[in-house]
């Protein structure tokens, strides 16, 4: 299922302070309890706002990092603006044209 949208982080909140147990809110949001377990345990006591910056924070973070260091970065960057071919630039740099087509 997909991720707990700011909504139903704003029910959650609502039911905590109603004090609706996590199986309660689960059944009340098609959630599994386990889920709800997990977005209380973002901050505590629960706060909807907070939840949902923690989360877009986490959600920025994820993904496949680059192994290239930004000095290299820029440099692959002057070099293209400077009409060199990704190929010319990997061989100058001693890379593999598939790092250089994962840093863009």
């Amino acid at each position: 299922m997909s991720s707990i949208t700011y909504s139903e982080r704003i029910k959650i909140e609502t039911f905590c302070e109603l004090g609706l147990s996590n199986i309660q809110m689960g059944v009340r949001l098609n959630r599994s309890p386990s889920t709800i377990s997990y977005e209380l345990s973002r901050c505590q006591p629960y706060q909807a706002e907070l939840a949902q910056t923690d989360a877009e924070y986490k959600r920025s973070r994820c993904g496949r990092k680059t192994k290239l260091s930004d000095e290299l970065k820029q440099k692959i960057l002057n070099h293209l603006r400077l009409s060199w071919s990704p190929g010319m630039i990997a061989h100058e740099f001693k890379l593999a044209t598939k790092n250089l087509s994962s840093i863009f």
